[in-house]
């Protein structure tokens, strides 16, 4: 039964229209003469814009066929600019959409409107484009709202009162709110004829403030409140109130002079808009002012901002925030008394105090065609020019940093723009120059990196100009849909562009080409959409597009590229020969995509797909099947000349999978892989090595040989690539290969090697994989290359459970910089049970990536077994400014089926990962170290303040002079290891396998917690002179030693002399030795140290020389080989020499 229904799946799917997957959300579609928005083509569903053809009562469908086998779901209304509803006056909402939105039915003068019982949300700006205001009757099974007699519509439990009908009855032009409602919303009386007066309820809690108001009535001249209730909202003298806040003053109020009543120390946005009669104004007592809380008070002429007004505070939005007055269009000064701190006027315009960096406020209504901004200026804030009605010309100087939203809206006159160059100005704010309508052309300034809508609304604009050198980088999503006329977008010269956001182009039937720059980088879902004049498109090598049809942008210069997120088929050839294109991220919904879509797309790495994807599914770039068990198609990028891996899971190499790959040279081939499709690697004409990691030799029958569809090319039909192809497996699989004859038509087949203790397979004829190993060193170092049959190859690989059964010896394993990937269970030694007896990992890679490990470049931890590389029990050390990257680049997530989100993974091991290695104290001052690697002793300094430890190597001069009682004594000057070819930069570097001297120098020990670091600065050889130490590194070892040949070994901070040799292993790994040469018998040896820390020469002697009864020390422990007048330490008790 199950087979059936899988049949009847795939059948349905082939039966599929061929139209059926050609939409991309957002865009704008006709359907039976309706216009709608695509809101999402995976789920199929549309918001309504306008009916073209319907006159009168207007019924949305719900349900819309296209006529090209897509059925949609009508889940909204929306507002397009440009999709009008004039001829409609009523209207019923079918029972599938959910929301209206801002601004629906644009033009439409409605009698009514039915609200099905699905719908939910209704913006409260929905009705600020119709020419009247509808009844509203709502379905009685709506949760969400109701309605009265009258038509006006509330929340379900009356409290919202949410619009109020144009045809509302009124009283002697009052309008009496219902007593049960505790809140007002915006835009709930507009266009009502008549309306004077509006009596607020009681118990009123809420009213919302913002664009347009509650009551954008221009009749309006007094509020009222009933009385009863406990309301803290207040009027006074028809003024609406609440606390100190004035909140609306009704726009036909009858006062010419107002005085903002005292106490009242705040207007709220949009509190006084459209004032009819007032011509002048005092503030009083405001100190704060909300964005447009004075707007289009047009017989105002002089503005006294007051004296106690600040500048705005965002964090407790007070004081006079960018924008509160706009739209004055008559006032030709402002005035700012002296004893404003905040602010200063210059020739009527606002600047801040004292510097006069910002502009604030430029009077609208002030003469003058041109204005000169000063010099000194910096900013010019939000909003500041709004509406200014006088000037043509704006020239920008030099000095000028920014300029932020909205600041030129609506300038009728304005003309023409200049940026001086060279120009500072980097930022333009959203909207900038907002209908500003006789605006033609305009040259950007060069430092801006982003725009955002500059020019919305211009409707006259055609030509846009980016300079030469432009820093430009980002167009923000509709930057330009609004600038209808636009026919030119020139790049002069080079610019920074990265990225062209959604719509940013989007419905210019005008735009007749677009030459892109070569550093852009993403261009999103509609950027150029609807563009219909846009005859060529051209693009250099290095940038972007998105693609949708067959060959639609091949050859052009993508480097990556986000499929619209509602294409479902990606044709053949779309993106033929974009040879930058690097990543392409694929909807959910592309669920057709020819094998050859990407061909020849040579640095393609990533072919990314959503986790919720029904058909594909990604791992490392790579596009599977959904169970991960076919390889669709390989990004040509992700070939390399030293490795190129394939995701474990993989059971078939899929039709075309690698077709036609120029840039492919090698490939392993993993372990489950049973088949080889049609073409698969057809015409890779530079392929020479397959690694066949296999843990079973695929079945010849299950590489498709059939004619014109071969899946290697072997001189039949065409050139005979296998000739070319040297392949390697495993050394037990050798004969199974060897004795089959399609193997045989490989150039050769070689069998995995053994380099000393280590099993290695080459995977290209640069690098190696080591597969295992029987090696027993103490601290196991990766070998940076190999030799095999008389080739070099470097280690690059750590193959899955390499260490496994390994020796118990390995303690520690110190990775090198070559290798570049470390498989599953690399480092257990035991794989069943998930143990190692590995303790210590080091990483001496700098730039750590995702691709590095199995599990996280595979996505292992999916399956929801532990292919972790470490066991728990192990510490992973990297260089400490390199393990945030670590733990970034090797985070493990599971994704959960369930939720549809990522989530960090019970395998996850980021914890391990430390920088502090604390193998090391030193309890006597002194002791002796070498390491494998570069290390430093000065991060524990750096962060706790103390323990600074030095290290020191022995010149090669050993200096006689008078003993003690007649015996000869020899001094070792010891001095640090960056005076001899360390680290010149500091005396705690210890380059690898060199042996040191340790000295405490502030302390006598390290505390508890001491640790040292991986070296960092390793980019560099260093060659250590005149030392006479020797490291022990890898093992330990025996040390050679006679009475005429001693060693001298560090003990409790103190050297003893060795006369006879260490056997091995005695000597420890990671100590030192001195070996200082012949001596005579009976010398006494002193190691001298010279350092910033003290101020005279500070000694070591060996064990005998220390009891030599002459030894004398001062009270700082330091060796005083002639002294004088004072107090000594002598064989442990004080004397004084007189």
């Amino acid at each position: 039964m199950k087979k059936i229904k899988l049949l009847f799946l795939a059948l349905l799917f082939f039966a599929i229209p061929k139209g059926l997957y050609a939409y991309t959300n957002g865009q704008l579609v006709e359907i039976n003469h309706m216009n709608y928005k695509v809101l999402s083509a995976e789920l199929r569903k549309l918001a309504f814009l306008n009916a073209d053809n319907v006159v009168g009562m207007l019924e949305i469908p719900g349900i819309v066929q296209d006529g090209k086998g897509t059925t949609f779901t009508v889940t909204r209304v929306s507002f397009v600019t440009g999709y009008p509803c004039t001829n409609i006056t009523s209207v019923k909402l079918p029972e599938t959409v959910t929301d209206l939105d801002v601004g629906i039915f644009s033009d439409a003068n409605l009698e009514s409107i039915y609200i099905s019982k699905s719908v939910k949300n209704i913006e409260e700006n929905a009705n600020t484009q119709l020419k009247k205001v509808p009844k509203y009757t709502v379905d009685p099974d709506n949760p969400y709202f109701t309605t009265d007699s009258n038509g006006a519509l509330y929340s379900k439990d009356g409290k919202t009162l949410r619009f109020v009908p144009s045809s509302i009855p009124l009283v002697d032009g009052a309008y009496t709110v219902s007593s049960n409602v505790e809140k007002i919303t915006k835009s709930c009386f507009t266009l009502i004829d008549g309306l004077k007066k509006i009596v607020l309820p009681p118990n009123l809690k809420e009213i919302s403030v913002g664009y347009p108001s509650i009551a954008p009535i221009d009749m309006l001249e007094e509020f009222e409140i009933a009385a009863g209730g406990n309301t803290t909202f207040t009027t006074k003298d028809g003024v609406l109130c609440k606390d100190n806040v004035l909140i609306f003053y009704p726009r036909a109020k009858k006062v010419v002079d107002y005085k903002v009543p005292d106490g009242i120390t705040s207007l709220a946005t949009f509190s006084i808009a459209y004032p009819r009669n007032m011509e002048k104004i005092d503030l009083n007592q405001v100190t704060s002012m909300a964005k447009s809380s004075l707007l289009s008070a047009y017989k105002l002429t002089k503005i006294t901002l007051p004296k106690d007004l600040k500048k705005y505070d965002p964090t407790t939005k007070t004081g006079m925030e960018p924008g509160c007055i706009g739209a004055c269009t008559k006032v030709n000064e402002y005035i700012v008394p002296n004893d404003n701190t905040d602010f200063v006027a210059v020739d009527g315009v606002v600047y801040s105090k004292p510097n006069k960096e910002v502009l604030y406020l430029y009077p609208a209504g002030k003469p003058g065609d041109t204005y000169k901004i000063l010099p000194e200026t910096k900013v010019i804030e939000a909003l500041a020019f709004w509406s200014v009605q006088h000037l043509k010309t704006m020239t920008f100087p030099a000095g000028l940093n920014s300029i932020k939203d909205e600041a030129f809206r609506q300038l009728p006159k304005l003309e023409n723009v200049t940026f001086t160059e060279p120009s500072n100005v980097q930022h333009l704010g959203k909207a900038v120059f907002r209908a500003c309508s006789k605006l033609k052309e305009v040259t950007l300034p060069s430092q801006v990196t982003s725009l955002d809508m500059p020019f919305a609304d211009c409707g006259n604009l055609e030509t846009i100009n980016v300079p030469n050198g432009s820093q430009l980088k980002i167009l923000r999503s509709n930057s330009f849909s609004s600038n209808k006329k636009l026919k030119h977008f020139n790049f002069i010269g080079t610019c920074q562009l990265e990225e062209i956001e959604s719509d940013a182009f989007a419905y210019l039937p005008k735009l007749e080409s677009f030459k892109f720059p070569k550093t852009v980088k993403t261009i999103k879902t509609n950027a150029f959409r609807g563009c219909m004049g846009m005859k060529t498109a051209e693009f250099p090598s290095d940038a972007e597009i998105k693609v949708i049809g067959e060959g639609a942008f091949a050859d052009c210069g993508l480097t990556n590229f986000t499929v619209p997120t509602n294409v479902e088929e990606i044709q053949r050839e779309a993106f033929n020969k974009c040879t930058a294109l690097t990543v392409v991220n694929i909807s959910e919904k592309t669920v057709k995509i020819s094998p050859e879509a990407f061909k020849a797309c040579s640095k393609l790495t990533q072919l990314n797909v959503s986790r919720k994807h029904t058909v594909y599914s990604s791992v490392d770039g790579y596009l599977l099947s959904k169970d991960k068990e076919t390889l669709k198609i390989f990004p040509p990028g992700k070939a390399n000349d030293r490795f190129t891996l394939l995701p474990p899971s993989i059971k078939k190499i899929g039709d075309y999978a690698f077709y036609e790959c120029k840039e492919l040279k090698n490939v392993v081939i993993p372990n489950l892989v049973e088949s080889i499709g049609e073409r698969s690697f057809g015409l890779c004409s530079n392929l020479n090595t397959i690694t066949f990691l296999c843990d079973n030799k695929i079945d010849p029958a299950k590489i498709n040989q059939m004619q014109s569809k071969r899946s290697f090319d072997d001189g039949v039909e065409a050139l005979n690539l296998m000739e070319k192809i040297d392949i390697h497996v495993r050394k037990e699989k050798i004969s199974d290969y060897k004795n089959d004859d399609f193997y045989k038509k490989f150039k050769s087949i070689s069998p995995s090697f053994m380099d000393r203790t280590e099993e290695y397979i080459a995977v290209s004829d640069k690098s190696v994989d080591m597969l295992k190993t029987t090696r027993e060193d103490e601290t196991f170092v990766f070998p940076e290359k190999v030799t095999h049959s008389g080739k070099d190859y470097v280690v690059s690989l750590i193959g899955d459970y390499a260490f496994n059964d390994a020796s118990n010896k390995v303690k520690e394993v110190v990775v090198t910089k070559d290798v570049k990937y470390v498989g599953a269970k690399a480092f257990m030694t035991d794989k069943d049970h998930e143990k190692s007896t590995i303790q210590s990992v080091f990483f001496i890679e700098s730039n750590p990536t995702k691709e590095m490990l199995s599990t996280t470049r595979f996505d292992l931890d999916d399956t929801g077994n532990n292919y972790n590389e470490f066991a728990t029990t192990t510490t992973i050390y990297v260089k400490k400014t390199a393990l945030p990257t670590y733990k970034t680049a090797w985070a493990k997530t599971v994704y959960n089926t369930t939720t549809n989100t990522e989530e960090k993974s019970p395998f996850d091991f980021t914890s391990q990962l430390e920088y502090q290695i604390k193998d090391l104290k030193i309890s006597h001052k002194y002791t002796t170290f070498a390491r494998e690697f570069d290390t430093d002793f000065s991060d524990y300094r750096s962060t706790k303040g103390n323990t600074d430890v030095a290290a020191f190597v022995a010149g090669s001069k050993i200096i006689d002079s008078p003993g003690d009682y007649g015996v000869t004594t020899r001094h070792i000057r010891m001095e640090s290891v960056d005076k001899h070819g360390g680290n010149n930069a500091s005396y705690a570097y210890v380059p690898a396998g060199t042996g040191v001297l340790l000295k405490v120098l502030d302390k006598d020990a390290t505390d508890a917690d001491f640790y040292y670091t991986i070296g960092e600065q390793d980019n560099q050889t260093y060659n250590v002179t005149d030392n006479i130490m020797t490291g022990v590194t890898v093992n330990s070892t025996g040390v050679t030693a006679s009475a005429t040949d001693p060693v001298y070994v560090m003990q409790g901070g103190i050297f003893h002399k060795i006369i006879s040799s260490i056997p091995s292993p005695k000597f420890p790994i990671h100590r030192a030795y001195v070996k200082a040469g012949s001596l005579p018998a009976g010398a006494k040896v002193v190691f001298d140290f010279e350092d910033s820390t003290i101020t005279s020469i500070e000694s070591i002697a060996t064990d005998k020389a220390d009891k030599a009864a002459g030894v004398y020390y001062n009270l700082n422990g330091q060796r005083i080989n002639n002294p004088q007048h004072g107090v000594y330490i002598r064989q442990g008790k004080k004397v004084v020499i007189r």
